[in-house]
């Protein structure tokens, strides 16, 4: 009983190591502030541009791709930290992805697909700029997404899934434009990941062992454990 104990104790050890690595942080300013945009503008990245490799970026097992919508208001992008330098208000180093135009009566925008080919997610956390945060839904096709924080829009979504799609819109088809500006979301933040309720299984009934942890029969005298719990044969 004592090697089973062991054998589970180095396998339990083994899935929270695993579980330590299995946070994936997609910063967008590391993965894409030095990228020269194509464009004359060269405060913006279009995420959907070859240049940014079309808006897909992949870390470990976790891919992110960054998915334009139909008609959006306004198409998916990088602000680089050059944008409007003078002025306090804006927001920098974040994606801006946007919901559909008003003037269509398109309520859906872009959308930001996340993707593992490891561990399944189980938490997803989006971190909005304080600045410019914006204001839209924000939907998940799977699991549940809440917000954190209604003034600075973190989002935080809980599931259990290999693949989510979050989709930006306008809240109602009198709406305004709307969007939505994050500068980093985490996939499995501090590691968790989907395996719970780690256990080892009980010794077998009537089976006894020494204290070395070896398989005795009825005969042996001395210390023996049995069910558990340990006895002194005579």
């Amino acid at each position: 009983m004592i090697k089973t104990l062991r054998y589970a104790f180095v396998a339990a050890l083994m899935m929270v190591a695993g579980a330590v690595n299995a946070q994936t942080t997609f910063n967008f300013k590391n993965m894409w502030e030095n990228i020269e945009p194509a464009g004359k503008d060269k405060t913006i990245l279009y995420l959907n541009k070859a240049e940014a490799n079309n808006g897909v970026h992949t870390i470990g097992d976790v891919t992110l791709s960054v998915i334009a919508g139909e008609n959006p208001s306004g198409a998916p992008t990088y602000i680089r930290t050059t944008y409007k330098p003078n002025d306090a208000s804006k927001a920098r180093a974040c994606i801006a992805v946007y919901g559909g135009k008003k003037a269509d009566n398109v309520i859906d925008g872009s959308s930001i697909k996340i993707s593992s080919k490891g561990e399944k997610m189980v938490k997803i956390t989006f971190k909005a700029t304080d600045l410019e945060p914006g204001g839209a839904a924000f939907t998940a096709s799977v699991g549940t997404l809440k917000l954190d924080d209604s003034k600075v829009r973190n989002w935080t979504w809980t599931g259990n899934a290999e693949e989510v799609t979050f989709t930006v819109s306008r809240k109602n088809a009198a709406a305004n434009n709307a969007v939505l500006r994050f500068v980093e979301i985490t996939v499995n933040p501090t590691g968790e990941t989907g395996i719970n309720n780690i256990t080892v299984d009980n010794a077998m009934k009537g089976v006894r062992y020494n204290l070395a942890g070896q398989r005795v029969n009825e005969s042996y005298k001395g210390v023996v454990i049995e069910n558990g719990k340990k006895m002194i044969v005579k």
